[in-house]
């Protein structure tokens, strides 16, 4: 699960489900959104208490927002991890740089709890979760949708969401492609999906994937940073 859901009053209302504060030109139209399954559980993350939101906060750091705590999320932590073994390290000193604020992150729930019992995609592909996904898609416009937990790649093809989906993203361009590498350990598929005006990858869960290796994900690196790379020229970042 990602971390406890929290609003910026500074900058997010209510209707979005945001781990990131919005910042104008930069996460709030075609920049790189982040999406896992839902919220962790109830008490916060790993049994912090759930705190009032300080103030608006980057993904890279989630400390002015929501205290010491974020320094521990394991979900954060590999992500971090991930985006440095891409070649694209994020600043973690007050809001960061420009780039740092081109990450949104979000879930396809707007739910929250401890771990999803029963069927995950059953869940994810209730309609009022497929309308909170496809809200938040139309809202933010990603250039990059990196989505964390293999169901949700699953999702994304049913008929229920691919159709509005491409709607709001354009027509698909590349279609699905799911992606093993050879690996001394446990290999995961990683998807990848084109469509008019995004780029989707989709990546084991960083905290819910057992055996999961950074090696691993490391493997992908030359796809996912040129990805990566298009979002910033289009930002006119180096």
């Amino acid at each position: 699960m990602n971390e406890v859901l929290q609003c910026s009053p500074a900058s997010c209302t209510r209707e979005f489900n945001l781990g990131t504060g919005i910042f104008p030109s930069w996460n709030d139209k075609r920049g790189i959104m982040l999406c896992g399954y839902e919220w962790g559980g109830k008490d916060g993350p790993d049994g912090a208490p759930q705190r009032a939101p300080l103030a608006d906060a980057v993904f890279s750091n989630k400390v002015l927002r929501y205290g010491l705590d974020a320094l521990a999320w394991p979900f954060d932590r590999r992500i971090l991890r991930w985006f440095e073994l891409w070649g694209h390290p994020l600043r973690r000193d007050d809001l960061g740089g420009d780039f740092e604020k081109c990450l949104i992150q979000t879930n396809w729930c707007n739910t929250q709890s401890a771990r999803i019992n029963g069927s995950i995609l059953e869940k994810v592909l209730d309609p009022i979760q497929i309308q909170n996904f496809l809200d938040h898609v139309r809202k933010f416009q990603p250039r990059l949708l990196l989505l964390f937990g293999a169901t949700l790649i699953k999702a994304l093809q049913a008929p229920s969401v691919s159709a509005k989906f491409s709607d709001i993203v354009g027509a698909q361009t590349n279609g699905l492609e799911l992606v093993q590498k050879p690996f001394n350990g446990r290999r995961f598929r990683v998807g990848f999906q084109s469509f008019g005006r995004c780029d989707v990858v989709c990546l084991p869960h960083p905290s819910g994937s057992r055996n999961l290796s950074d090696a691993y994900i490391a493997l992908f690196s030359q796809e996912i940073s040129a990805r990566i790379s298009a979002v910033k020229a289009l930002k006119g970042l180096s």
